[in-house]
């Protein structure tokens, strides 16, 4: 299950060697480990002006996919919001985020240069701070990555559905995710994040009863079923409303 935490903070506060250290240590005790780097100038671009990519692009294309022997780089023509690009990253177990310290409701580790700056970044979903910090957070320093690493093991938390829809019985998922967080619920509650089948429509998850469930996953399983390679667990259906 992907786990998800920011590392956020100011310019030249330590983000990226922050960043680093996980990455390395989560790497290595196993972990399937990605990155996200928030790049906030509105006219940057990862393309080159005048390479071939590029042209690909200005001719139309809204994606453009480059493959070398040792890479293959997607290159996207659109906007798009930070949930919706970790939703496809599933196979991952963890994804460091840099930047977006504006984004709420992800467990997040503030680096910061004085007291001031960790005022501005510490919320309820901080797990911990590297240089200064704030009352009941731990504080490391940029050197602590293995401290930083176990931390992030037992408290990142995984991309909760969104849906409010109280099953956990509590009123929303943000109010959930932070029980969790302080060990007053378990994961394990969060029902939806194991039902067996999922329904999004426009990329907007839609709540399904159990019954519905049974009912979608016992059909589709009969169709598959004379398929190679359609045994697994989970089923997810997407529809567009529009053609």
């Amino acid at each position: 299950m992907l786990k998800a935490v920011a590392v956020v903070g100011f310019r030249k506060s330590g983000k990226t060697m922050v960043v680093e250290g996980l990455v390395h240590e989560l790497a290595g005790r196993g972990y399937r480990v990605g990155t996200i780097k928030h790049i906030p100038e509105k006219k940057f671009s990862i393309d080159v002006p005048g390479k071939d990519t590029w042209r690909h692009a200005q001719a139309g294309a809204r994606v453009v996919v480059s493959m070398s022997p040792r890479e293959v780089a997607v290159i996207t023509k659109r906007s798009a919001k930070l949930i919706d690009v970790m939703r496809t990253l599933q196979w991952l177990d963890f994804i460091i985020i840099e930047g977006f310290r504006k984004v709420k409701g992800i467990t997040r580790i503030a680096t910061s240069r004085t007291a001031k700056e960790a005022a501005k970044l510490v919320d309820k979903f901080t797990i911990a701070c590297v240089g200064y910090g704030r009352w009941g957070v731990p504080v490391l320093s940029l050197g602590q990555t293995k401290e930083l690493a176990e931390i992030v093991e037992k408290k990142a938390m995984p991309i909760l559905p969104g849906l409010n829809c109280r099953r956990c019985e509590y009123n929303s998922c943000e109010e959930f995710a932070l029980a969790v967080l302080t060990e007053k619920a378990k994961l394990e509650d969060c029902q939806p994040i194991y039902d067996p089948v999922r329904l999004r429509v426009d990329g907007k998850v839609i709540p399904l009863n159990p019954f519905v469930q049974d009912l979608i996953a016992g059909a589709v399983k009969g169709m598959l079923s004379p398929m190679k390679g359609t045994r697994g667990r989970e089923i997810e259906l997407r529809v567009r409303k529009h053609a």
